[in-house]
């Protein structure tokens, strides 16, 4: 599990990695599923969290998300960046807890 920001990492990516650690969840940020990249990955639970900022196209978005889960088997999870704010964390952790 790589902990160092890197210079792709967003404050939303950083903000939902904590999360993650203070719910005790091992992740890893920017987990590579050739030919894509997804922002974080959930090992146990088999999930991806895309975090979208303004510039995510619907579309393109939708046939890379298809692609991961029919060639890799994982769930993806899409979540804007401008809800990623403290009083959303009780219902992103509902939603984690949810899947689990």
């Amino acid at each position: 599990m790589r902990q160092e920001p890197t210079k792709r990492d967003t404050k939303e990516q950083l903000i939902v990695s904590k999360w993650l650690n203070e719910m005790g969840l091992e992740h890893s940020r920017e987990e590579e599923f050739e030919p894509y990249w997804v922002d974080i990955f959930i090992h146990d639970l088999n999930l991806a969290i895309e975090l979208d900022g303004q510039n995510h196209l619907v579309k393109r978005d939708s046939i890379r998300d298809s692609y991961l889960v029919n060639t890799y088997g994982i769930s993806m999870w899409r979540i804007k960046n401008k809800t990623v704010k403290p009083d959303y964390r009780p219902e992103f952790e509902k939603e984690i807890l949810r899947i689990a």
